[in-house]
């Protein structure tokens, strides 16, 4: 039986608490820490399993760590957590800067034994994406395209930019989809409160192999969106993660005629949260390496703080004149 602890308890901690108590039969919840004591003895209490008052003491009850706490504190748990020796997975993004993140590794290699760390992009593992990257697995890729949209503008500002908390799902899609890095980066964006993070951002990528994907995320609207295109030389294929269905259409050429055949697959409800944490304890009892592990995760984080500087970068062009150029 494999222990468990989480560290953090907001929303994500919550997620994946529950994540984990559904798969009692593998895995023990063994309890909740927080810098903020009142919100771990909350979320014990929500999740029935014990408070821990201290971080360092809590290690020893357990052979895993969940790091889903408010993100400057992710990279120091995440590395004490790795240097006692447990296995780790880690809500994304890792850090609030990059180089906090790269610094990961080199706990990783302090570890005293060879860990299992795992980032926790939920959508790798949900049934519709599952099925989309099968269906196009032995197919040339041409082109990417991915709606992402929450509500939410109203209320208190978001903590994180749409692309630091939303896009990033979405990079990790397409670098598991292509397994190439990102070539060129163009983007573009807006904040619809005066002060507030990137509340709407458009980018466009060309990767290594030169598929290009193009990716909106929002949280400017009044409706969830979860949609991806992908164009391949055999077909176009359409996943909504809302509703849970893929439609494909392909063209076969026939004694020259051209036929469109379309295909429509209904995907089962299964959490991915729970997929995710049964893969994770998978890879800790094989101790094997995971699917979606640090390097990847920083070069989704590095990716979005691109996107991010492109986004500036037209915020804050020059005001175009009006008249005849100066002299």
């Amino acid at each position: 039986m494999v222990r468990a602890i989480l560290l953090g308890a907001g929303p994500a901690g919550e997620r994946h608490g529950r994540a984990f108590r559904a798969l009692a039969d593998r895995c023990l919840v063994a309890g909740v820490y927080d810098p903020d004591p009142e919100a771990a003895k909350r979320l014990a209490m929500t999740l029935g399993v014990p408070w821990l008052e201290a971080l360092e003491p809590s290690f020893q009850e357990a052979h895993v760590a969940i790091v889903a706490g408010v993100v400057d504190t992710r990279p120091r748990m995440a590395r004490a957590a790795l240097e006692a020796g447990l296995d780790v997975l880690i809500e994304p993004p890792l850090a609030p800067t990059v180089e906090l993140a790269h610094g990961l590794l080199s706990a990783i290699v302090r570890a005293p034994r060879r860990p299992v760390a795992q980032v926790a992009f939920d959508e790798h593992f949900d049934p519709t994406v599952r099925e989309l990257r099968a269906l196009v697995a032995d197919q040339t890729l041409v082109a990417v395209h991915v709606d992402r949209m929450d509500p939410g503008v109203g209320g208190p500002l978001a903590d994180l930019d749409v692309v630091s908390d939303l896009m990033v799902h979405d990079l990790q899609f397409v670098m598991a989809l292509t397994g190439e890095p990102i070539a060129a980066t163009q983007a573009a964006g807006r904040r619809v409160r005066r002060g507030g993070p990137v509340d709407h951002a458009q980018a466009l990528l060309v990767m290594e192999d030169d598929l290009v994907a193009s990716l909106v995320a929002s949280r400017a609207g009044g409706a969830k969106v979860r949609h991806l295109w992908v164009t391949t030389t055999q077909a176009e294929i359409r996943a909504d993660l809302e509703t849970r269905v893929i439609e494909a259409v392909r063209t076969t050429a026939t004694t020259g005629r051209h036929e469109s055949i379309a295909q429509r697959i209904a995907l089962p409800h299964e959490d991915p949260a729970v997929v995710q944490a049964a893969t994770f304890l998978k890879y800790v009892e094989r101790r094997t390496a995971p699917e979606v592990g640090i390097g990847q995760a920083i070069a989704c984080q590095e990716a979005a703080l691109a996107i991010l500087k492109r986004i500036e970068l037209i915020a804050h062009r020059p005001a175009m004149r009006r008249g005849p150029q100066a002299a």
